[in-house]
């Protein structure tokens, strides 16, 4: 599965839930509804292309990135 972060246009702020049931629709499974900042975040199945969830509301669709910090006593810091 592949983590997404969905970010919502401002224009359908107020209609979160159906553009998360849009996104349910096209294969992702929704995890997060971020209502006051108008992002939803969920998975979708590995191999599947970021452009199937451009639905009315999505103002963009981007991969989530992992970023791994050194320890506080690692040498590089």
């Amino acid at each position: 599965m592949t983590t997404v972060i969905v970010t919502v246009d401002d224009a359908h702020l107020a209609d979160l839930g159906a553009v998360a049931a849009s996104l349910r629709e096209r294969g992702m499974q929704v995890d997060q509804v971020l209502t006051e900042i108008g992002v939803i975040s969920g998975q979708l199945p590995a191999g599947r292309p970021l452009a199937e969830l451009r639905v009315a509301g999505v103002a963009a669709v981007e991969e989530a990135r992992r970023v791994q910090l050194s320890p506080p006593d690692s040498p590089v810091q």
